[in-house]
């Protein structure tokens, strides 16, 4: 009989907002099922982590940077240009620097005494390397990992143009083209990877020389935190790879604004549109909100402008029809929205969908560009393809939603596969598979 008190799960998240959200949403819905968490993340998460009542461990070292100013304590980043330039720099003294401090606060909970005849398996946020040692024959413990992907997939295919071109595929030749030249490009910082793992004792050899193959193909099981359609077609999907809808709630508790209830829930005199520009600090109010709001001030909708980085001008004025906050809760408030407009950051996106709700999209800056993409082929959203979009093309883009019912309809269609998904119901599954197949 299968008995959750049996498995003690280890979840561990990089931290940044984005990566700690959806995996502590997971935490929560497998700790209400019985199962004993212990959340590994930055220290900035620990306050969140604990009042979900669950067990937090934080990370040590290079490890425990915040994600979301990544330049606070690497300042050479700033010399390094945008692109694929700045890419491998964060691959180096990023992600994998940060290895052996990943790795070690892993160790430090598998060496507990009440750890070592218990059943462990591990289920992280996909970019987290820590238990990479672990799968590659490093001294101590194997535990079964399941990856959890909460960004689009960067595996490279025959079927689809490397991640990070948002582009559609051209066929299977040109493809291999450029994943080759993918490879070559990434080689370099690979042999870095390498070598760091060789020192942590790997005695398995790294089989992929992209990163994106890395993170997705190393885990026991990779769990996709999406419905296929957000994704390309792929004939050589890994057998491993499952899609399982996404994950709401375990936002942020904070005060409601005063307006929320007479605003948002009791006025349906007009659509309620929600624009947002993510959780990434530095973006500018002017990049997609200003425009936004511009846009929507004499059309026929309510506007929610949440703002989280991207504060307004204190001269600013907000016309009659918005209402502006720094934070509220998606899951309180998509509910009672009509559309959203979002730099397309990946879990709001799949969030959006999963509440039936067409999209605006403009962004194309980290993984926004291909999450724009993908939205925009479910046929529910409206790619602009750009950091900053104008007036005028807020306010045809907006028109263009409110006039052709066929966005409403598929975003519809989408809800219905989110909601026949159950993610932490399908992590459950994930977990139980790996511990009879006794990994450890």
């Amino acid at each position: 009989m299968r008995n959750p008190t049996d498995v003690h799960v280890f979840m561990a998240a990089l931290p940044g907002y984005g990566h700690f959200r959806p995996l502590k949403a997971l935490a929560m819905g497998l700790s209400k099922l019985g199962f004993r968490v212990t959340f590994a993340t930055g220290s900035r998460f620990q306050s969140s982590t604990e009042a979900a009542g669950i067990e937090f461990l934080p990370f040590q070292g290079i490890a425990n940077m915040d994600l979301e100013i990544p330049n606070d304590g690497f300042s050479e980043r700033l010399n390094v240009p945008e692109g694929p330039q700045r890419v491998i720099w964060d691959m180096e003294h990023i992600f994998f620097a940060s290895i052996p401090d990943q790795y070690a606060v892993v160790q430090t909970f598998l060496a507990r005494a009440e750890m070592q005849n218990k059943k462990v398996v591990a289920v992280i946020d996909g970019s987290f390397f820590g238990t990479l040692p672990i799968l590659l024959g490093a001294p101590g413990r194997r535990i079964p990992v399941i990856g959890i992907g909460h960004f689009p997939m960067m595996h490279l295919s025959k079927d689809t143009p490397p991640f990070g071109m948002a582009l559609q595929s051209s066929g299977p030749e040109q493809n291999a083209v450029m994943n080759a030249g993918v490879l070559q490009m990434f080689s370099d910082v690979n042999k870095i990877l390498v070598d760091i793992l060789e020192g942590l004792g790997c005695t398995k050899p790294l089989k992929y020389g992209f990163f994106g193959d890395i993170v997705v193909q190393t885990p026991d099981l990779f769990l996709q935190l999406c419905v296929p359609v957000m994704e390309p077609p792929r004939s050589d999907l890994p057998p491993h790879v499952r899609f399982i809808g996404t994950v709401l709630g375990a936002n942020d508790a904070r005060p409601m604004p005063d307006w929320f209830q007479s605003f948002v829930v009791d006025d349906q005199s007009s659509p309620l549109f929600v624009v947002t520009s993510g959780t990434l600090p530095g973006t500018s109010a002017m990049d997609l909100i200003i425009p936004t709001i511009q846009a929507c001030a004499a059309l026929p909708i309510r506007l929610v402008v949440c703002t989280v980085h991207a504060e307004l001008p204190s001269d600013f004025k907000v016309p009659p029809n918005a209402r502006v906050a720094r934070w509220i809760a998606f899951d309180a408030l998509l509910p009672y929205a009509n559309a959203m407009v979002t730099n397309a950051g990946y879990g709001g996106v799949n969030q959006a969908l999963a509440a039936g709700l067409p999209i605006i999209c403009a962004g194309v800056t980290e993984d926004k560009a291909e999450t724009s993409a993908r939205a925009n082929l479910t046929g529910a959203a409206i790619n602009l393809q750009t950091q900053t979009p104008t007036m005028d093309q807020m306010r045809e883009a907006i028109e263009r939603l409110l006039g052709d019912a066929s966005f409403k309809n598929e975003a519809l269609e989408l809800k219905q596969t989110y909601d026949a998904c159950d993610a932490v119901g399908s992590v459950v599954d994930a977990i139980w598979e790996l511990v009879e197949a006794r990994l450890d």
